[in-house]
């Protein structure tokens, strides 16, 4: 199968090799910039480059887009593209906003045989699938709750330049990079709905240097949420994207029955009172040298094998994706979170 990426930043650096190593054809790179986006295709050997997303729309040899690109690119990308009768990957947020999220996914049901999917590709690691089956086996009984935590320095750099991710009305700042996620995986593993949600944001680094100057930054680079999903279990998450440490992601659910642990790529499974046992499955597929990053490279190039399997013929091979729907869902959580925040952090309805 032939994929389009839309995007010369994660798109280029990981997808493309992930992709590669996986079995797929990569045979565009979209842009922004015409003669950055040939020199990156040409390092990558992609045979075609554009400064254009459209044009790869207009190209019969591209069966899916990936959309890698601001949030506040994704709603006309995404519609486009499932009109031009493409195959559709969306990298998340799933958008600006929960309207600009019912807008794709009408487009979607509409053409039920394209694939619209949301660019969560920590469900396809071995490890958060057993972790599921897991949890829907009573494996730790009832889930009480959780604590879900991503700590980054990947915004610490004060001479880090302003750009999009520093810009709120274009969908940048911490929740939507990295809370989308914790959400996702949260309403995937428990297979529940978040209920309500209260949350604090912040910004910590409150101006950056751009080309013509300093500007502000409008987006969060920490935040903490606490959810209350909808048969009981409740969930703190946090994100700090401006510490000067990095820690592995680390999702810990405490049930009735014992303990479920995923950390530093490990699932560990805690009985009342005992010890953690390391049960992470066998992972099947060897990540190259050149795919370095952890979770989310790992997770990239398993959903790469899912998409070659399901392209194949193997229509359960993507039964963990996101689709359009879950990325509704999700944005429903982010836009109740900013709404908690704006009026002092009580709990919000979702949806």
């Amino acid at each position: 199968m032939s994929i389009a990426i839309i995007g010369t930043g994660w798109g280029a650096r990981i997808q493309v090799p992930a992709f590669r190593a996986a079995g797929l054809q990569v045979v565009a790179l979209a842009g922004s910039d015409q003669a950055k986006t040939e020199r990156i295709a040409g390092d990558l050997g992609v045979p075609f480059a554009t400064g254009d997303w459209r044009a790869v729309l207009a190209r019969p040899d591209v069966a899916l887009v990936s959309i890698v690109t601001p949030p506040d690119l994704h709603r006309e990308m995404a519609t486009a593209a499932l009109a031009a009768g493409k195959h559709v990957l969306c990298e998340k947020p799933t958008a600006l906003d929960a309207a600009q999220a019912r807008a794709m996914l009408a487009a979607a049901q509409e053409r039920p045989r394209q694939l619209a999917l949301i660019d969560h590709e920590l469900r396809f690691l071995p490890a958060l699938i057993r972790a599921r089956q897991m949890l829907a086996d009573g494996a730790i009984g009832a889930v009480r709750h959780v604590l879900f935590q991503v700590i980054s320095s990947s915004r610490a750099d004060l001479a880090r330049p302003w750009n999009w991710w520093s810009d709120t009305a274009r969908g940048g700042g911490a929740l939507g990079a990295f809370g989308s996620h914790q959400v996702d995986l949260l309403r995937y593993l428990l297979a529940d709905e978040v209920a309500a949600v209260a949350a604090s944001l912040h910004t910590f680094v409150a101006e950056r240097n751009a080309a013509d100057g300093p500007r502000p930054v409008t987006s969060d680079d920490y935040y903490s949420l606490r959810l209350r999903f909808a048969r009981g279990p409740l969930a703190t998450i946090e994100c700090s994207s401006i510490t000067r440490t990095n820690e592995p992601n680390s999702v810990t659910l405490y049930g009735a029955a014992g303990t479920l642990r995923w950390v530093g790529g490990k699932l560990l499974h805690i009985p009342p009172d005992g010890a953690p046992e390391d049960i992470t499955p066998a992972y099947e597929h060897a990540t190259p040298a050149d795919l370095r990053g952890g979770d989310f490279p790992q997770g990239t190039l398993y959903l790469g094998h899912a998409l070659r399997a399901f392209f194949a013929g193997d229509r359960a091979a993507l039964a963990p994706a996101a689709t359009f729907v879950d990325g509704l869902h999700t944005q429903q959580v982010l836009d109740a979170a900013r709404a908690s925040d704006r009026q002092g952090g009580g709990f919000q309805p979702v949806g």
